[in-house]
């Protein structure tokens, strides 16, 4: 049996997926996949590659910050390597490796802002990354297409977000932007940040700006107000690719360089681009309430009570312009916020129960295994083994 190593620099859904396919192949091609993340301290590739003399490897290079000199790339000595989302700064001349089809996701993006009605349309960038002026690039293209200019910006991301003084610059360019307006961001973290700079200077997210971002991080879609729309690279076909690649250079088949293309799995909708059919100050003021920070301690009575109608009107209202129920609602925003303290802090479950609105941790329990299948112990070990 081979035996295979994957060097990962980035967690969550992303390379979760990516491994999941990787482990896909593995299975049919009988090999033993061993993973390693990075942690902030350059791999040992070499003592890896003497402990377990592998007959190929894979380098997941997606995580922010990453640099060239954090994999070793002379380190692999003769194995054969396919390196997979990286930067070309990341891969050596004439590397096999896998990469995003910037114009698939960008496309996605144009259709899903188009489909909503947006009469204008941006695009804001991370400065100075390839990938995010390939993705502007194929946006831009995709809405000449339609007979649509598209103004642009760039930011300076970082693990907090953006600068202030690019936060500070993108308000200006946000409020100057002509509405109704659809943005497609760069990637998930810019686009939060964008939704969050949006509500506080008044701007109506979805009505006035919709936003849409990549790579559909839940920690971060789930947690904005509202709930931010995501494109969906499909990781899990990345990583059937990148093993079928290294395959082909194991049997001898791959002696020079060649690039493989992975796409889209799909987008996931969210608040940032949901339209109402019929806008309703009422319901977006009582979705606003629903998603604030305290607002899981709501009531349906609270929520509706905001209404200038009565309940049974309201409900009817609410229901028509979300598809869901005010107690749905809450719940769901419930939820959101469970899973978040879950993954994110070492809460003991009643802790987490009364932070999300339940006075009994039992009833936390039950509601949280109704939504998600698994009780909320069990959902914590899954997402820090999936991290």
């Amino acid at each position: 049996m081979d035996t295979i190593l994957v060097f990962s620099t980035s967690i969550g859904r992303a390379n979760a997926d990516m491994l999941a396919g990787v482990r896909e192949f593995a299975k049919d091609a009988e090999w033993n996949v061993q993973s390693f993340l990075y942690d902030g301290e350059p791999f040992p590739v070499r003592k890896l590659l003497d402990f377990w003399t592998p007959a190929g490897c894979i380098v997941e290079s997606c995580g922010n910050g990453v640099s060239a000199g954090i994999i070793d790339q002379k380190a692999f000595r003769r194995t054969p390597v396919v390196y997979m989302g990286s930067e070309p700064t990341m891969t050596p001349k004439d590397a096999a490796c896998v990469v995003h089809d910037a114009e698939s996701v960008a496309n996605a993006a144009a259709r899903e802002l188009m489909s909503i009605g947006m009469e204008s349309f941006a695009f804001i960038g991370a400065k100075g990354k390839g990938w995010s002026d390939r993705r502007k690039a194929a946006f831009a293209e995709a809405m000449k297409l339609n007979g649509h200019p598209v103004a642009a910006t760039d930011v300076h991301p970082t693990s907090a977000g953006v600068y202030d003084k690019d936060a500070a610059r993108l308000r200006k360019w946000l409020l100057e932007l002509p509405k109704p307006c659809g943005v497609m961001a760069a990637d998930d973290e810019i686009a939060a940040t964008a939704v969050s700079i949006c509500r506080l200077s008044g701007i109506d997210v979805p009505n006035d700006i919709a936003i849409v971002g990549v790579d559909d991080n839940e920690s971060l879609c789930e947690n904005t107000v509202p709930k931010l729309s995501s494109v969906r690279p499909d990781f899990r076909q990345g990583g059937r690719f990148a093993a079928r690649l290294l395959a082909r250079m194991m049997r001898g088949g791959l002696r020079i360089q060649h690039e493989a293309v992975f796409g889209v799995a799909g987008i996931t909708r969210r608040g940032s681009t949901r339209i109402f059919k019929r806008r309703d100050a009422d319901v977006s003021a009582a979705l606003e309430r629903i998603w604030a920070p305290d607002g899981v301690s709501l009531s349906p009575k609270d929520v509706l009570a905001g209404f200038s109608c009565s309940r049974r009107n309201a409900e009817i209202r609410f229901r028509q312009a979300t598809g869901k129920s005010v107690l749905e609602e809450i719940v769901a925003a419930r939820m959101a916020r469970a899973k978040a303290l879950l993954s994110e802090t070492v809460l003991p479950i009643p802790e987490i129960a009364l932070q999300c609105g339940y006075s009994y941790a039992a009833n936390f329990r039950n509601a949280f295994r109704a939504a998600t299948g698994l009780n909320p112990l069990a959902w914590r070990e899954r997402s820090v083994k999936n991290a």
